[in-house]
């Protein structure tokens, strides 16, 4: 017992230690498996699926039915309509392939990314970059003054750590 916990803990170190897309291979779906695919709205699976950039979104709001979905090769925005709320999520490529021939500083810099939750203009929002793409996440309250997901950062925050590739190419 001891052994295979040793074993799956250093698993798990590798894996977070070399970051990256795990990719799983199925032997056949199941039934939740099934149901999961049937529930995510077509607009989502329409629209994202010639994005060249890894699609965020929270994994508890993939299959969210009330959701606008703008994308292109390079960005999306894709915003989810929440009770009382409206929380945006945005990747952006466009920067970094403006910058492709920049030097190895600058590129560096680029990849840095600080997270911060800001409280700005009644919103909650965060800007982060991951396989070198920016995102951003801004949660806009219809109640400012009286709904604690505009005024506190930890809705936004338990929401960053939910965050799943759901679809584009890396």
């Amino acid at each position: 017992m001891k052994k295979t916990l040793i074993s799956l803990i250093t698993l798990v170190v590798i894996l977070s230690a070399n970051g990256g897309i795990l990719s799983v291979q199925w032997p056949q779906k199941s039934s939740v498996q099934e149901k999961i695919q049937k529930d995510t709205p077509t607009v989502l699976k329409d629209k994202i699926k010639d994005v060249k950039l890894p699609v965020l979104l929270p994994k508890s709001y993939i299959v969210k039915q009330k959701m606008s979905v703008v994308a292109e090769k390079n960005y999306y925005a894709i915003t989810i309509f929440l009770k009382g709320a409206n929380l945006m999520i945005s990747g952006d490529k466009t920067y970094q392939m403006q910058m492709k021939d920049i030097d190895k500083k600058s590129q560096k810099m680029l990849k840095q990314s600080r997270q911060e939750f800001i409280n700005a203009e009644g919103m909650m929002i965060t800007d982060f970059s991951r396989y070198g793409v920016n995102y951003s996440m801004q949660l806009e309250c219809d109640e400012v003054e009286r709904d604690k997901r505009c005024s506190d950062d930890k809705f936004l925050r338990e929401i960053y750590r939910q965050l799943v590739i759901v679809g584009g190419r890396r």
